[in-house]
């Protein structure tokens, strides 16, 4: 489309940011500066909260802040630490000559929650019942 959405006869100067349709010069509107896209004045009104009747404003949202980084670092720093010491071990084991020590693998922890009230079959975790003789 070469011409502005609401004056046919005016050529198309930009776009606007929400709704993405072309305007001309008149329709547009530079809220956040000359740099930044532009605002068309229905899109600005709704963004001001001036005819905002129960619509969402659609303009592009920044990202919600995640997990909390140093918490996640230290955990990182916490089992290289930790690989490194085990592997140190294992290599004075080597070097003198000894039997490596048993690595025990800690039980992995997860952050998903165990659903409760699910049924267990008792076959598979229960121990085997001893069956009854028939006379």
């Amino acid at each position: 489309m070469n011409h502005c959405m609401r004056h046919y006869e005016e050529p198309v100067v930009a776009h606007c940011r929400t709704c993405t349709r072309p305007y001309c010069s008149r329709c547009l509107v530079y809220s956040f500066g000359p740099d930044k896209p532009p605002f068309c004045v229905g899109c600005a009104l709704n963004a001001s909260g001036v005819r905002n009747k129960n619509k969402p404003i659609v303009v592009a949202a920044e990202a919600a802040p995640g997990p909390d980084r140093r918490m996640e670092r230290a955990q990182r720093k916490a089992e290289k630490a930790e690989a490194k010491a085990s592997a140190r071990a294992l290599k004075r084991a080597a070097k003198n000559g000894e039997a490596a020590p048993a690595q025990v693998e800690a039980p992995r922890t997860s952050n998903v929650p165990v659903p409760r009230g699910l049924p267990v079959p008792s076959s598979r975790f229960a121990p085997p019942k001893p069956e009854h003789a028939v006379n």
